[in-house]
């Protein structure tokens, strides 16, 4: 294939999988301004029609696009820079804005450093945002990359994510109790459903290379949504799971034409899709600022507001994350092998010491943590990950 016709195809990959990660964010937007409206002002309609299905399926739709991602770029980097490519990604939009909840807040001694490590430590943090725990997944995600790819194995990771399926599969039938915790320590991340849609997301290259993906499957992934609800909690993330690998699936296989014109409508997911990770970071703090002091306006005006600012609010922090991103990987491109390398396992090894000290010993909890066990017996089916003492984040 020509070199120019391959560039168009990859660039309408991308595109589309822009319009995918734009929709997920929404998807979890939509659902948490539904709870939140029901927790302060205690009208339920629109946690009941946009209900914990759009926030399973938003949250497993990223893991499984950060899989499929993973899967195309670990077999052409070397670890080291795999790695830190993963760490300027993540880090630096996370601490500005968890940086700006915190000057707003003006509580100048409540903070706590190893929630902001984003290594999983277990329950008894503070995690202001309202959305960490996928961030402590993701970024143990990226580790084990690292490590596999230390191992020389990045050419086997098909092997690697059917063995991960089978002991997330394991571990939902031998510990469901694990399932329901938002922060758990190393040790039970590997034995949670949740991991599903990563591992599946690392089989997405190997699928598309045997044409599993075909719009008859995309009919299959909708009708697999309907069973939301008959596997209960543990259920429903396998469900999750298996609607996004076929959704990203079939975003990542069918051909459209790139030099077609796009609506503004498109053209709005392409920069969503670029802030997608800004706007997830930022959409609770400002759902609770808004609805918090129940504020006298009617509930579907609160309820439009909690979805409208996060959407404007994320459009500068956004621009910041595509230009921190942009630099910080142009700056880890340019270090020397052995510098990156030692950048790299410095990291590792904080990660790791930390992560182990947690599982072994543990931490004492911080004054202000959030409880990070969802009690599903009292909050709307297949809720997600939102402080149950939102008072903790103002």
């Amino acid at each position: 294939m020509a070199l120019g016709a391959t560039r168009m195809i990859a660039a309408q990959r991308n595109r589309e999988l822009q319009w995918m990660r734009a929709a997920a964010a929404l998807c979890v937007v939509v659902y948490h301004a539904g709870v939140y409206l029901e927790r302060f002002t205690g009208d339920a309609r629109f946690s009941a029609l946009f209900d914990g299905r759009l926030g399973f399926l938003g949250v497993a739709i990223f893991f499984a696009l950060s899989g499929y991602l993973m899967a195309e770029i670990l077999p052409r980097t070397d670890a080291a820079t795999f790695l830190l490519h993963r760490v300027v990604r993540i880090y630096p939009v996370f601490l500005l804005v968890f940086a700006t909840l915190y000057v707003a807040r003006r509580k100048w001694d409540d903070y706590d450093l190893l929630a902001l490590s984003l290594v999983p430590v277990g329950s008894g943090r503070t995690y202001y945002l309202g959305v960490e725990w996928t961030l402590l997944f993701e970024v143990t995600f990226y580790v084990f990359l690292y490590l596999v790819a230390l191992a020389g194995l990045q050419r086997r990771l098909s092997l690697i994510a059917l063995i991960w399926i089978g002991v997330a599969a394991m571990g939902s039938w031998a510990f469901p109790a694990v399932q329901t915790v938002l922060t758990p320590t190393i040790d039970l991340v590997p034995l949670m459903a949740v991991n599903a849609a990563f591992a599946g997301g690392l089989l997405i290259p190997t699928l598309r290379e045997r044409a599993v993906f075909t719009p008859f499957l995309g009919l299959v992934a909708v009708l697999i949504c309907f069973w939301f609800g008959t596997g209960g909690f543990i259920g429903d993330r396998w469900i999750a799971a298996v609607a996004a690998v076929i959704l990203v699936g079939l975003c990542v296989s069918l051909r459209t034409d790139a030099t077609m014109a796009r609506p503004i409508s498109l053209r709005a997911l392409d920069r969503y899709g670029d802030w997608s990770y800004a706007l997830y970071l930022c959409h609770v703090p400002l759902i609770i600022g808004i609805m918090i002091g129940d504020p006298p306006i009617p509930s579907l005006l609160l309820w439009v507001s909690g979805i409208l600012l996060p959407l404007v609010v994320a459009i500068p922090f956004g621009i910041a994350d595509v230009w921190f991103y942009r630099h910080a990987k142009r700056w880890a491109d340019s270090l020397g092998s052995r510098r990156r390398k030692t950048l790299a396992a410095g990291y590792i090894m904080l990660f790791i010491g930390v992560a182990v000290y947690a599982t072994v010993f543990g931490f004492h909890p911080a004054a202000s943590a959030i409880p990070t066990t969802i009690a599903t017996d009292n909050l709307p089916k297949a809720t997600l990950s939102i402080p149950l003492r939102p008072e903790a984040v103002r």
